[in-house]
């Protein structure tokens, strides 16, 4: 409390030491009004001084009062401070309302002597311009009361004035040192660091007190003590964990010779999640179907308490599950087996527990068989069957089976075959065991499927097969999966004809006859048969006959006549000859003309005869060549001609040229007919030439015999020179001077 006695006024009025914000109580306006004049006087002036409101102290222990002036008292910084005239300090002063002024026990007066029941004890520990302190060592019991400090300034300016101030502080000496007072968050949050503070409204450097802490340990830092101000306090800063909820911390005072005086005790609240969050099972985490299984949420502590449990298998949240502690059901194999976890939650944290795997263990269940090479199987190929289920513990064995047969043999989850025949199809099931039980699985069936087999091809015609006849070949296969869908016909290793039957027919002729054979197709594949030989047989065909050395042999040679043919099945076995339409002697293929004369001229053919039918050949025409005979020349008016007049001369012959010449090389010699027509006329003409010169020169020669001596020499004149050919009449015999014709064919 302050109390300021202002000059002119006959009452005191009272400043709260403590600071105000706009406003100074106790001052009437009419008052206030005079106040603002005042150098220096502020509202925020109020106090002048800062003190603390009160000190607690102990018999022998020691006082000390802080004391600052405020800036708004003494600035150094400002023009014109006021003037502190007297600054004392009292024990329990007490205003005097007639002498307007305190009194009181004086500790401490500035420029006077102390009085001789503090001397020594008292000290001031201040000036007149920033510190106020004052301090009493070794207090008594009656020393316990008000403390006030009177100071009295004059101010400067235009109208000095004289200003008084009393601030009092109320100090409480005891009979012992106080029980500290502790401040502690009332409600602390686990690894949030907090802070307690320590305090007690005591300080003097000539009688220092120690606060020490307890309880926490070696969890904590090291304290923080704060002197001054009339305060020792000492800051304890931790990071409380969730076991030190409920721990007694206790702040101990101690005096200087390190003796415990006093302490004060708190109990840590301490909020925290749920703590030790584990899951129990009963019977245990191993279990059979069937079995009743109950599990439990258990924590080590929580604060403040937990007020729902969330349960979850295999991460996931069980909705259908009441929100306790206890879960307990009825284990149904994978149903029930899994990683369980619960969360034990309270207003702090959702805390989960460490998972908990629970074994429901039964015997395998759902097994099946599986092909696990594809849904095809070919012959040849690796198939592997797996027999696959549902167990726990797994299975341990396995057998298998074949149409009901046990393969004693087969023991392990996989069945191969390497190469797979299709005799082993049939229906396979399997059996897993476990130490629990065993399971059948239901059977499927391996249909191993191949390329057509024993493709074999047969002619179903059982005689002999002539032209014209119904041809039927059959192709047959010994077995195919799956089944054949496409025949292919090869004839001469050429593809023939494709068919979807199995049977093929065709009418017989000499084309068709060949080496047949059949090819079987199904989906996976074909296989070709072996070949058949299909043959037809027919009469002989492009039967012809040639002569050797050809058709126009000279008379006495010899010709062989030969029947061929281009094709015949079977082989000709007779042969027939003919001239023209006389048949000659002989059944041979080959006929010899010996020693041929103009009489064995002639057309010729023959025929061959194989028991299926005959063939007639073309005709071929054999020409004999002889040289010209009866050779006759007549001259024409008559063998005496006169001088001047034409002669006309006839040779006249018996010839014969063959109608067809053939020579080795030559395949049509018909050509060379009209070549040795004139062949024979220039012979014929240069014959007769020379037989006229000759006539005429035996003339001539005559003539100059007979005629006179010294006449002219006579000249042999030949003014037309005929030669006429007789030629073969068409009934095919020779005229004299004329050349053969051709015989005409048949």
């Amino acid at each position: 409390m302050l109390l300021w006695v202002i000059a002119g006024t006959d009452q005191p009025f009272a400043l709260s030491s403590a600071p105000q914000r706009c406003g100074c109580p106790g001052v009437t306006m009419r008052r206030l009004v005079w106040l603002l004049f005042l150098p220096g006087f502020l509202c925020q002036c109020n106090p002048p001084v800062e003190v603390p409101e009160s000190l607690i102290a102990w018999t022998g222990a020691c006082l000390s009062i802080p004391c600052r002036y405020q800036s708004c008292l003494l600035n150094p910084r400002r023009p014109n401070n006021p003037t502190i005239n007297s600054l004392t300090w009292y024990l329990n002063p007490v205003y005097d309302s007639e002498k307007k002024d305190f009194s009181g026990t004086i500790l401490y007066k500035h420029n006077a002597t102390i009085t001789p029941a503090f001397a020594g004890r008292v000290r001031f520990l201040g000036d007149l311009e920033r510190d106020c302190s004052l301090q009493l060592s070794d207090l008594r019991a009656s020393e316990n009361g008000t403390y006030g400090l009177r100071l009295i300034f004059s101010s400067t300016g235009q109208k000095p004035e004289e200003k008084k101030w009393m601030t009092k502080i109320s100090v409480n000496v005891m009979d012992s040192p106080p029980a500290p007072q502790i401040q502690a968050p009332s409600k602390l949050r686990e690894s949030v660091a907090a802070q307690a503070v320590c305090s007690v409204a005591y300080h003097c450097p000539d009688y220092p007190i120690t606060l020490t802490w307890v309880g926490l340990g070696h969890r904590t830092s090291e304290p923080t003590m704060r002197m001054g101000s009339g305060r020792t306090e000492s800051t304890l800063t931790f990071t409380p964990t969730w076991w030190d909820h409920g721990t007694n911390v206790t702040c101990r005072l101690s005096t200087p010779a390190g003796t415990p005086s006093s302490e004060s005790s708190v109990v840590l609240d301490v909020k925290y999640a749920p703590k030790g969050v584990q899951l129990n099972a009963t019977p245990g985490e191993t279990i059979r179907e069937g079995d009743r299984l109950v599990l439990m949420c258990m924590t080590k502590g929580s604060n403040p308490s937990i007020f729902m449990y969330s349960w979850y298998k295999d991460t996931q949240y069980m909705h259908h599950q009441w929100q306790e502690q206890r879960l307990e059901f009825e284990a149904k194999g994978d149903e029930h087996s899994g990683s369980y976890l619960c969360q034990a939650t309270n207003e702090i944290q959702m805390v989960p527990s460490p998972a908990l795997r629970i074994d429901v263990q039964y015997a395998p269940k759902d097994a099946r068989v599986e092909l696990v090479t594809g849904s095809q199987i070919q012959e040849g190929t690796m198939v592997v069957l797996s027999c696959s289920c549902r167990a726990h513990p797994p299975v341990s064995s396995y057998s298998w089976y074949r149409n009901g047969q046990h393969l004693p043999a087969q023991t392990q989850q996989e069945l191969h075959f390497d190469k797979i025949h299709p005799d082993q199809s049939g229906s396979y099931h399997c059996e897993p065991r476990n130490r629990v039980g065993m399971s059948e699985s239901p059977a499927i069936t391996v249909d191993v499927q191949y390329a057509p087999k024993e493709v074999r091809i047969t002619l179903e015609n059982r005689q002999h097969i002539r032209e014209g006849d119904a041809v039927t070949l059959n192709c047959s296969v010994g077995s195919s999966n799956p089944p054949v869908t496409k025949y292919t016909w090869y004839k001469d290793n050429s593809q023939y004809q494709e068919t979807q039957e199995s049977v093929l027919t065709f009418p017989a002729t000499k084309e068709r006859s060949g080496s047949y054979s059949c090819e079987a197709q199904n989906a996976i594949s074909y296989r070709q048969s072996s070949s058949v030989s299909v043959d037809v047989q027919y009469s002989p065909t492009g039967v012809h006959v040639t002569a050797v050395p050809g058709t126009s042999p000279r008379e006495g040679e010899s010709v062989t006549l030969t029947c061929s043919y281009t094709s015949s099945l079977p082989a000709p076995n007779s042969y027939a000859w003919y001239r023209g339409s006389r048949q000659l002697e002989g059944s041979r293929q080959e006929m010899v003309l010996k020693i041929i004369t103009a009489e064995d001229a002639g057309r010729y053919r023959c025929q061959a005869a194989n028991g299926i039918g005959q063939s007639l050949s073309p005709p071929i025409t054999i020409t004999v060549l002889y040289a010209p005979k009866g050779t006759n020349i007549t001259a024409t008016p008559g063998a005496d001609p006169h001088k001047g007049d034409p002669v006309n001369l006839t040779c006249r012959f018996s010839s014969s040229v063959p109608a067809n010449i053939t020579s080795p090389g030559c395949s049509n010699c018909q050509s060379l007919y009209p070549v040795l027509v004139a062949s024979v006329v220039v012979a014929v003409l240069l014959l007769i030439i020379l037989v006229n010169v000759g006539v005429c020169y035996l003339l001539v020669r005559g003539r100059r015999q007979a005629g006179a001596k010294g006449s002219a020499e006579a000249s042999c004149t030949m003014k037309q020179l005929i030669v006429a050919s007789g030629r073969r009449g068409d009934g095919g015999g020779n005229t004299d001077g004329g050349l053969p014709t051709p015989p005409p064919s048949d």
